[in-house]
């Protein structure tokens, strides 16, 4: 139960596990909050994850639950584990919590497969692309600098994603929506296409084209992230972006397989491989 392959997804095994217990005691959290005097909305920040937690109140917990000293020990080593630091710590004044828990899951995972309807995926953007959408995507106006640092964790996740020495399986499927939108003149979007193309190459990047002659399909209701890990005790997870940008987290087993169905079946309707690469270099070419 100690093998977290990083700080994002121990957290996550460290949460489940301290519900399970609590549920088995068939305790509910204001139960146990009374019992410790903490206020009740500090052991739900725990429990779902949007607060970490220290080896004190831990231990105080484990001990409300009677928990096996083996069990103690092995929470105890997935608490200490999962207050690991990350490269994007240094945004996290920038970046949205949610936003900062799929930075973790991406950087631990096995395989992304994702969706995007409306804009090329951040993990493929060229950085003109990328500096040219940033701003236009904000409700109201934010410094430069806010900006610029969003580049930098963008191209921050590129490097450890897909130019890694070790990179992590991408399969993504983009609407032809989102090739022909324009976005920072004909040069950028003639050199995004052509990078797009230039990625399906890569052994790690599968890169499938949605063509609007695929008609009506799931994906019009919105891009959605399937995360995949390695860990039999790491379920999948699903994101789907919100039209505010936002990333809401689903951890349902039975919803994140039945995206990856829908998936599946829009793929099916897709241009895959060499097909794909002939119409994103048609689109470069046209944008030119």
């Amino acid at each position: 139960m100690v093998d977290g392959q990083g700080p994002t997804t121990t957290r996550r095994r460290l949460r489940f596990e301290l519900r399970r217990l609590r549920e088995e005691m068939g305790l509910l959290q204001g139960d146990v909050a009374a019992r410790l005097d903490w206020s009740q909305s500090k052991l739900v920040r725990i429990e779902n994850g949007s607060v970490g937690i220290s080896v004190t109140d831990l231990r105080a917990l484990l001990n409300v639950y009677r928990a096996p000293e083996e069990t103690v020990d092995d929470l105890v080593e997935l608490a200490r584990n999962a207050r690991g630091r990350r490269w994007w710590s240094q945004y996290r004044d920038l970046l949205k919590p949610a936003y900062q828990e799929f930075i973790g899951f991406e950087e631990e995972a096995t395989r992304l497969r994702q969706y995007h309807a409306t804009m090329v995926p951040g993990l493929l953007q060229t950085e003109a692309y990328m500096r040219a959408l940033i701003p236009a995507l904000v409700l109201s106006p934010s410094p430069e600098s806010r900006y610029e640092a969003l580049v930098q964790v963008r191209l921050h996740r590129q490097r450890e994603i897909v130019f890694s020495d070790s990179p992590t399986d991408l399969e993504v499927l983009i609407d032809e929506a989102a090739l022909r939108r324009p976005v920072g003149g004909t040069a950028t979007m003639h050199a995004q296409l052509s990078h797009i193309a230039e990625a399906q190459g890569r052994a790690a990047v599968s890169v499938a084209v949605l063509p609007f002659s695929a008609g009506p399909h799931v994906g019009m209701a919105g891009p959605f992230h399937i995360i995949e890990f390695a860990a039999e005790a790491d379920d999948d997870v699903l994101y789907l972006e919100t039209a505010q940008g936002d990333m809401a987290f689903r951890d349902q087993p039975d919803l994140v397989a039945q995206y990856s169905k829908c998936l599946d079946r829009m793929l099916d309707l897709s241009l895959r491989g060499d097909a794909a690469v002939d119409f994103l270099r048609t689109l470069a070419d046209e944008s030119a």
